[in-house]
């Protein structure tokens, strides 16, 4: 009877074991391997992310009033607030002068630190038209760049 007991309790011991190796080797195989990711879905989700908070941002009624009332510092801060933490941008804002574009914003809408956008491998840019107010055709083009940091 006896023996009957020990075998069944070192089932239990050698299940408890093959567990523990099968677990540990999936850990270990989990933490070595690499992930690849190709940098053209990363560009590629960069600029579906920025194209969103743009979009967001005109459909909320909240774009175009910072833009043509030349509200830049709002419009920083509304891009800081919709934007993931990790994330840097530099927002240029073109008027249309007949076939010239011509810079409005002066460089103020972009990031704290703006070094990381231009050393950064992966950065997407994303173009935005605004036509103008309800009584007024006056088009503005937005250019977003955005990289991860």
């Amino acid at each position: 009877m006896r023996m009957k007991k020990n075998r069944g309790q070192m089932r239990i011991i050698e299940t408890i074991l093959a567990a523990i190796i099968i677990v540990s080797a999936l850990f270990f195989v989990n933490f070595f391997s690499a992930n690849p990711r190709a940098s053209s879905y990363e560009v590629d989700d960069l600029e579906k992310m920025g194209y969103s908070v743009l979009l967001d941002l005109d459909q909320n009624g909240i774009l175009a009033p910072m833009v043509y009332q030349s509200k830049w510092a709002d419009l920083r801060t509304a891009l800081k607030l919709t934007l993931p933490v990790d994330v840097y941008f530099n927002l240029t804002v073109y008027r249309l002068d007949g076939d010239l574009l011509s810079k409005v914003d002066n460089d103020k809408i972009r990031s704290d630190d703006l070094t990381i956008l231009s050393d950064a491998k992966n950065v997407a840019s994303v173009s935005y038209g605004l036509i103008g107010t309800s009584d007024v055709y006056n088009p503005r083009l937005l250019v977003l760049q955005i990289t991860r940091g």
